[in-house]
Protein backbone atom coordinates (compact mmCIF):
# COMPACT_ATOMS: atom_id res chain seq x y z
CA UNK A 1 0.00 0.00 0.00
CA UNK A 2 2.80 2.32 1.39
CA UNK A 3 4.55 1.48 -2.18
CA UNK A 4 1.00 2.94 -4.91
CA UNK A 5 1.44 5.87 -2.34
CA UNK A 6 4.92 6.30 -3.19
CA UNK A 7 4.16 6.15 -6.96
CA UNK A 8 1.34 8.09 -6.99
CA UNK A 9 2.77 10.93 -5.44
CA UNK A 10 5.73 10.48 -7.84
CA UNK A 11 3.16 10.47 -10.70
CA UNK A 12 1.47 13.82 -9.10
CA UNK A 13 4.69 14.78 -8.48
CA UNK A 14 5.99 14.93 -12.80
CA UNK A 15 2.27 16.03 -13.37
CA UNK A 16 2.60 19.17 -11.65
CA UNK A 17 6.53 19.59 -12.93
CA UNK A 18 5.19 19.23 -16.41
CA UNK A 19 2.86 22.14 -16.01
CA UNK A 20 5.05 24.20 -14.85
CA UNK A 21 7.22 23.58 -17.59
CA UNK A 22 4.26 24.40 -19.49
CA UNK A 23 3.37 27.65 -18.19
CA UNK A 24 6.65 28.79 -18.23
CA UNK A 25 7.09 27.86 -21.99
CA UNK A 26 3.91 29.39 -22.49
CA UNK A 27 5.17 32.17 -21.08
CA UNK A 28 8.06 32.70 -23.17
CA UNK A 29 6.75 32.03 -26.04
CA UNK A 30 4.52 34.95 -25.10
CA UNK A 31 6.60 37.16 -24.38
CA UNK A 32 8.93 36.54 -27.30
CA UNK A 33 5.59 37.15 -30.08
CA UNK A 34 5.29 40.86 -31.21
CA UNK A 35 2.19 43.11 -29.65
CA UNK A 36 -0.18 44.78 -31.52
CA UNK A 37 -0.01 47.88 -29.11
CA UNK A 38 3.59 48.70 -29.21
CA UNK A 39 3.52 50.98 -32.47
CA UNK A 40 1.15 53.03 -31.17
CA UNK A 41 -0.85 54.99 -33.10
CA UNK A 42 -1.68 58.79 -33.01
CA UNK A 43 -3.90 61.31 -34.61
CA UNK A 44 -3.67 65.14 -35.93
CA UNK A 45 -6.54 66.82 -35.79
CA UNK A 46 -6.54 70.17 -37.58
CA UNK A 47 -8.38 72.31 -40.62
CA UNK A 48 -7.40 74.21 -43.53
CA UNK A 49 -8.91 77.33 -44.15
CA UNK A 50 -8.95 78.73 -47.62
CA UNK A 51 -10.62 82.18 -48.44
CA UNK A 52 -12.39 82.12 -51.96
CA UNK A 53 -14.26 84.03 -53.78
CA UNK A 54 -14.89 81.54 -56.44
CA UNK A 55 -16.86 78.55 -55.50
CA UNK A 56 -14.78 75.43 -55.73
CA UNK A 57 -16.43 72.53 -58.36
CA UNK A 58 -17.87 69.46 -56.67
CA UNK A 59 -15.58 67.05 -57.43
CA UNK A 60 -12.86 69.35 -55.81
CA UNK A 61 -10.66 67.57 -53.07
CA UNK A 62 -8.88 68.29 -50.13
CA UNK A 63 -5.17 66.52 -49.48
CA UNK A 64 -3.23 66.52 -46.15
CA UNK A 65 0.20 64.94 -45.67
CA UNK A 66 2.23 64.73 -42.83
CA UNK A 67 5.91 64.40 -44.09
CA UNK A 68 9.35 64.03 -42.83
CA UNK A 69 11.94 66.81 -44.19
CA UNK A 70 14.84 66.26 -42.85
CA UNK A 71 17.08 65.69 -45.52
CA UNK A 72 18.28 67.97 -48.04
CA UNK A 73 17.79 68.29 -51.69
CA UNK A 74 15.79 65.04 -51.24
CA UNK A 75 12.07 64.14 -51.97
CA UNK A 76 10.23 64.09 -48.42
CA UNK A 77 9.25 60.91 -46.94
CA UNK A 78 5.13 60.69 -46.73
CA UNK A 79 4.60 59.58 -43.23
CA UNK A 80 0.81 59.66 -43.10
CA UNK A 81 -2.34 61.25 -45.32
CA UNK A 82 -5.33 61.74 -45.54
CA UNK A 83 -7.99 63.23 -48.49
CA UNK A 84 -11.32 64.57 -47.70
CA UNK A 85 -14.45 64.86 -50.44
CA UNK A 86 -16.31 65.87 -50.54
CA UNK A 87 -15.39 69.10 -49.70
CA UNK A 88 -18.61 71.50 -48.94
CA UNK A 89 -19.19 75.32 -49.52
CA UNK A 90 -17.26 76.05 -45.97
CA UNK A 91 -13.76 77.75 -46.05
CA UNK A 92 -12.92 75.87 -42.93
CA UNK A 93 -12.24 71.98 -44.06
CA UNK A 94 -11.43 69.86 -40.83
CA UNK A 95 -9.23 66.86 -41.18
CA UNK A 96 -7.46 63.60 -39.32
CA UNK A 97 -4.36 62.51 -40.11
CA UNK A 98 -3.80 59.15 -38.77
CA UNK A 99 0.72 58.18 -38.08
CA UNK A 100 2.29 55.16 -36.31
CA UNK A 101 4.67 56.55 -33.34
CA UNK A 102 7.39 53.86 -34.02
CA UNK A 103 7.91 55.88 -37.49
CA UNK A 104 8.61 59.17 -35.62
CA UNK A 105 12.48 59.72 -34.87
CA UNK A 106 14.49 62.09 -32.71
CA UNK A 107 16.26 64.78 -34.59
CA UNK A 108 14.31 64.51 -37.81
CA UNK A 109 11.77 67.45 -39.20
CA UNK A 110 8.26 66.88 -39.73
CA UNK A 111 5.95 68.93 -41.52
CA UNK A 112 2.06 69.29 -42.92
CA UNK A 113 1.42 69.96 -46.19
CA UNK A 114 -2.55 70.62 -47.21
CA UNK A 115 -3.85 70.88 -50.79
CA UNK A 116 -7.19 71.31 -52.72
CA UNK A 117 -7.52 70.06 -56.51
CA UNK A 118 -9.96 69.08 -59.15
CA UNK A 119 -8.85 66.61 -61.15
CA UNK A 120 -6.09 67.82 -62.45
CA UNK A 121 -6.31 71.19 -61.98
CA UNK A 122 -4.73 72.28 -58.17
CA UNK A 123 -6.59 75.44 -56.63
CA UNK A 124 -5.06 76.05 -53.27
CA UNK A 125 -1.76 75.03 -51.26
CA UNK A 126 0.05 76.13 -48.64
CA UNK A 127 2.32 78.44 -49.03
CA UNK A 128 4.27 78.62 -45.55
CA UNK A 129 5.89 75.67 -43.48
CA UNK A 130 3.72 74.15 -41.23
CA UNK A 131 6.16 72.68 -38.98
CA UNK A 132 5.16 70.34 -36.54
CA UNK A 133 6.02 67.80 -33.70
CA UNK A 134 4.27 64.70 -34.43
CA UNK A 135 5.00 63.59 -30.48
CA UNK A 136 3.97 66.76 -28.56
CA UNK A 137 1.14 67.94 -30.76
CA UNK A 138 -0.44 71.47 -30.25
CA UNK A 139 -4.06 70.77 -31.20
CA UNK A 140 -6.03 71.51 -33.39
CA UNK A 141 -3.35 72.34 -36.33
CA UNK A 142 -4.87 75.13 -38.57
CA UNK A 143 -3.12 75.32 -42.15
CA UNK A 144 -3.65 78.10 -44.70
CA UNK A 145 -4.15 77.25 -48.23
CA UNK A 146 -4.00 80.10 -50.86
CA UNK A 147 -4.86 79.93 -54.60
CA UNK A 148 -2.96 79.01 -57.11
CA UNK A 149 -4.79 78.46 -60.18
CA UNK A 150 -8.09 78.76 -61.36
CA UNK A 151 -9.84 76.91 -64.42
CA UNK A 152 -11.41 79.28 -66.71
CA UNK A 153 -13.62 76.45 -67.71
CA UNK A 154 -14.99 75.82 -64.05
CA UNK A 155 -14.17 79.28 -62.63
CA UNK A 156 -14.73 82.43 -64.74
CA UNK A 157 -13.77 85.79 -62.38
CA UNK A 158 -14.47 89.35 -62.82
CA UNK A 159 -13.48 91.72 -60.83
CA UNK A 160 -16.54 93.68 -58.73
CA UNK A 161 -15.27 97.21 -59.17
CA UNK A 162 -15.78 98.50 -62.23
CA UNK A 163 -18.43 96.05 -63.53
CA UNK A 164 -22.35 96.59 -64.08
CA UNK A 165 -23.95 93.77 -62.07
CA UNK A 166 -27.75 92.77 -63.67
CA UNK A 167 -30.02 91.43 -60.33
CA UNK A 168 -31.49 88.33 -60.64
CA UNK A 169 -32.43 87.14 -57.72
CA UNK A 170 -33.57 89.50 -54.51
CA UNK A 171 -34.01 87.13 -51.57
CA UNK A 172 -34.44 84.54 -53.58
CA UNK A 173 -37.05 85.48 -55.54
CA UNK A 174 -37.22 86.83 -59.38
CA UNK A 175 -37.73 90.16 -60.42
CA UNK A 176 -39.48 91.90 -62.90
CA UNK A 177 -38.46 91.23 -66.41
CA UNK A 178 -38.99 94.34 -67.56
CA UNK A 179 -37.65 96.88 -64.95
CA UNK A 180 -33.32 96.13 -64.61
CA UNK A 181 -31.97 96.62 -61.29
CA UNK A 182 -28.29 97.43 -61.36
CA UNK A 183 -24.69 97.96 -59.34
CA UNK A 184 -21.97 99.61 -60.10
CA UNK A 185 -18.77 99.78 -58.04
CA UNK A 186 -16.15 102.41 -58.71
CA UNK A 187 -12.46 101.84 -57.87
CA UNK A 188 -13.47 104.59 -54.67
CA UNK A 189 -15.97 102.96 -53.37
CA UNK A 190 -18.78 104.85 -54.86
CA UNK A 191 -21.88 102.91 -55.64
CA UNK A 192 -24.91 103.65 -57.99
CA UNK A 193 -27.60 101.73 -60.19
CA UNK A 194 -30.90 101.89 -61.23
CA UNK A 195 -33.52 99.85 -58.67
CA UNK A 196 -35.60 99.41 -61.90
CA UNK A 197 -37.54 102.51 -61.36
CA UNK A 198 -35.09 105.27 -59.75
CA UNK A 199 -31.86 105.68 -59.90
CA UNK A 200 -29.83 105.59 -56.10
CA UNK A 201 -26.26 105.99 -54.78
CA UNK A 202 -24.43 105.14 -51.79
CA UNK A 203 -21.14 103.73 -50.54
CA UNK A 204 -19.47 100.52 -50.44
CA UNK A 205 -16.72 99.16 -48.10
CA UNK A 206 -15.39 96.01 -49.58
CA UNK A 207 -11.99 94.23 -48.00
CA UNK A 208 -10.80 90.71 -48.55
CA UNK A 209 -14.08 88.81 -48.81
CA UNK A 210 -16.06 91.36 -46.55
CA UNK A 211 -19.21 94.12 -48.21
CA UNK A 212 -21.24 96.16 -47.08
CA UNK A 213 -23.29 99.96 -47.97
CA UNK A 214 -23.73 103.19 -46.25
CA UNK A 215 -27.45 104.54 -46.18
CA UNK A 216 -29.14 104.38 -49.70
CA UNK A 217 -29.96 107.79 -51.39
CA UNK A 218 -32.42 107.89 -54.29
CA UNK A 219 -34.26 110.09 -56.31
CA UNK A 220 -38.45 110.06 -55.82
CA UNK A 221 -39.75 109.09 -59.17
CA UNK A 222 -42.97 106.74 -58.37
CA UNK A 223 -43.74 103.91 -59.86
CA UNK A 224 -46.46 101.07 -60.63
CA UNK A 225 -46.39 99.27 -56.53
CA UNK A 226 -45.09 95.91 -58.30
CA UNK A 227 -41.75 98.25 -59.35
CA UNK A 228 -41.82 100.24 -55.55
CA UNK A 229 -42.50 96.79 -53.54
CA UNK A 230 -38.84 95.50 -55.63
CA UNK A 231 -36.71 98.53 -55.09
CA UNK A 232 -37.73 98.41 -51.51
CA UNK A 233 -36.96 94.92 -50.95
CA UNK A 234 -33.27 95.38 -53.21
CA UNK A 235 -32.69 98.59 -50.96
CA UNK A 236 -33.38 96.26 -47.41
CA UNK A 237 -30.97 93.73 -48.88
CA UNK A 238 -28.44 96.24 -49.84
CA UNK A 239 -28.64 97.23 -46.25
CA UNK A 240 -28.16 93.60 -44.68
CA UNK A 241 -25.20 92.99 -46.91
CA UNK A 242 -22.38 91.73 -45.10
CA UNK A 243 -19.93 89.77 -47.77
CA UNK A 244 -19.98 88.36 -51.00
CA UNK A 245 -19.07 85.38 -53.08
CA UNK A 246 -18.48 85.11 -57.17
CA UNK A 247 -19.74 81.69 -58.00
CA UNK A 248 -19.09 81.06 -61.60
CA UNK A 249 -19.36 84.51 -62.69
CA UNK A 250 -22.50 85.55 -60.44
CA UNK A 251 -22.03 88.20 -57.88
CA UNK A 252 -23.79 87.03 -54.83
CA UNK A 253 -24.44 89.09 -51.84
CA UNK A 254 -24.96 87.34 -48.24
CA UNK A 255 -26.07 88.60 -44.79
CA UNK A 256 -24.67 87.99 -41.58
CA UNK A 257 -25.05 84.37 -41.43
CA UNK A 258 -23.57 83.85 -44.52
CA UNK A 259 -27.51 83.28 -46.49
CA UNK A 260 -27.42 84.58 -49.98
CA UNK A 261 -30.07 87.23 -50.01
CA UNK A 262 -28.80 89.28 -53.55
CA UNK A 263 -27.60 87.48 -57.02
CA UNK A 264 -25.85 89.31 -59.64
CA UNK A 265 -25.07 88.29 -63.14
CA UNK A 266 -22.23 90.63 -65.06
CA UNK A 267 -24.19 93.44 -67.20
CA UNK A 268 -21.00 95.07 -68.67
Amino acid sequence: MQRIRSGWISIMGAAMAGTGLLAGFALLVTASLPTSGVAAEKTIFGNVVYQAKVALPPEANLHVQLADVSVADAAAKILAEARVSPIGAESSIPFSLDFASEDILPGHRYVLQARIAAGDTLWFVNDQEYSVDPQRLQQPVNINVVVVRKDADTAQEYPIENSTWLVEDIYGAGVVDNAQTTLTIGDDGEVSGSSGCNRYFTKASVAADTLSFAEVGSTYMQCPPALMNQESKFFDALGKTQSYRLDLGKLLLLDGEGKEILRFTQNG
